[in-house]
């Protein structure tokens, strides 16, 4: 079986309804378009966006690039485009869909019967024709659609009769099904909204999700930004422009600490710690620090800087290419440490281990040159590849590196603790992904008619 995960507009949940779908029936995640600057390597060195190797960790298995062909990562400047896992470059929005027919060929190869494809974020009438998440493949393979609606936000049924007018009427008959999400009150007052739609379009109701205060699983879109944990400590995440990577803050939730995303330096006043996250754009970020005044108290309070972050404390940041900035340039960083930080052209996009047993990933283009500061560590081995690179620093309260995802691991712990008093309790990150699926699993089962939405799968003609 094979089966399309769509809806009418961003963050209604399709994430969360795919990682529903790959868990409890055992399918593959694939997201055929990604735009997201939360991204996660594959063993083999290649970057796909977070949340599919978050569902293919749901179900039990490794990442692959084919789950996410195409990964797109706003940069200032275009649009960096990844595609099966390689950079090719930055476009502008008018480039990259000039090339989309040309790199659609090679996806099409890996649509197959075990999917859940996750389609983009709504269903516009100016891309339909653009549209590989969804359109394309129902055209070329003929794969029943579901909708996710929103209805927390009003006007879920409205919108999903607007999106099956939308959609070419040849393709209309795919959309077999739509479930509801974030809904509170009785199931009996959607009634007669269900029946309209069902009458309306041929789609039929497959159960609703409840509202949850907490998101069901790790968020990657920065629209779901929130609060986590509940501890005493108080850490402050500055959400900068072109900020990534921000999911890797989940261990908080099982902390002594309470971590929230700021915006304003004086939301930074009374915490114990200000985390610097990483940038796709470390000049912008910077930038805007200074200009939005934060330098102040990022010399005052201890300060955790990680890839990007760790970056813009160091003294000079040097741009000989314009990956990083849209433009070749040389500016100085906050100087906290003494190292200078050169974009290459190769991206570093590796599964990363160091002899601290800090250990995580790291997707970046900076190389560190230290001066007269000391490495923290060595990352030792990234993928299947021995290595040697030196990385990190610390001094006094400041403390940074290019490792993502390390506070799941047993070395970032034990740093986070020594330095900061701030104690993490969650397990790796593997095995907290498969708590939360296990958990919204059950969820899934109770309120989803999973059996109607197996028989959607098996009455359509897939893959003809």
């Amino acid at each position: 079986m094979a089966i399309i995960i769509a809806s009418t507009m961003s963050d209604t949940g399709k994430s969360t309804v795919t990682t529903g779908i790959v868990k409890t029936l055992g399918l593959t995640p694939m997201k055929i378009q990604n735009m997201s600057l939360n991204s996660f390597p594959t063993m083999d060195g290649g970057e796909i966006a977070f949340i599919q190797a978050y569902q293919a960790f749901a179900k039990g298995v490794e990442p692959e690039r084919y789950m996410n062909p195409i990964l797109l990562k706003p940069s200032g400047k275009g649009i960096e485009v990844i595609y099966f896992g390689t950079p090719i470059g930055i476009f502008s929005t008018t480039e990259y869909y000039s090339k989309v027919d040309y790199l659609w060929e090679k996806i099409r190869y890996y649509i197959k019967e075990d999917l859940v494809i996750e389609s983009a974020g709504g269903i516009e009438p100016n891309f339909i024709e653009k549209d590989v998440t969804m359109v394309k493949v129902i055209k070329d393979f003929n794969i029943p659609v579901i909708l996710v609606l929103d209805i927390d936000r009003g006007g879920a049924f409205t919108s999903a009769l607007g999106a099956y007018y939308t959609i070419p009427e040849n393709l209309r008959k795919n959309l077999k099904g739509f479930i509801i999400n974030k809904f509170r009150g009785e199931e009996k007052l959607l009634e007669p909204a269900i029946k309209w739609l069902e009458e309306k379009t041929g789609m039929r109701f497959l159960g609703y999700l409840p509202y949850l205060d907490e998101p069901p699983i790790m968020q990657e879109d920065s629209m779901n930004i929130y609060e986590i944990g509940e501890g005493e400590l108080e850490i402050g995440v500055v959400s900068y422009p072109f900020m990534s990577n921000f999911n890797e803050f989940y261990p908080f939730q099982k902390s002594n600490a309470h971590l929230r995303f700021v915006r304003k330096p004086s939301q930074l006043a009374k915490v114990d710690l200000v985390i610097l996250p990483g940038s796709r754009n470390t000049y912008e970020s910077l930038t805007w620090l200074i200009e939005n005044g934060f330098v102040e108290y990022i010399r005052k309070k201890p300060v955790l800087g990680i890839c990007g972050g760790f970056q813009i404390l160091g003294k000079k940041l040097v741009d000989p290419y314009g990956y990083e900035t849209g433009e070749r340039r040389e500016y100085d960083g906050l100087g906290v440490f003494d190292f200078v930080t050169t974009f290459d052209k190769d991206k570093v996009i590796a599964r990363s281990w160091s002899d601290i047993e800090l250990n995580g990933y790291e997707i970046r283009r900076g190389r560190i040159f230290y001066y007269s500061d000391k490495p923290l560590l060595t990352i030792t081995r990234r993928g299947f590849n021995e290595v040697n690179v030196k990385d990190g620093a610390l001094k006094g309260d400041k403390m940074g590196f290019s490792i993502h995802g390390s506070l799941f691991s047993k070395g970032g712990k034990k740093l986070l603790e020594e330095q900061y008093g701030i104690k993490i309790y969650a397990s790796s990150m593997e095995e907290e992904i498969r708590e939360q699926a296990d958990k919204f699993s059950a969820i899934f089962k109770k309120h989803i008619y999973v059996d109607l939405l197996s028989q959607i799968n098996i009455e359509q003609n897939l893959l003809g």
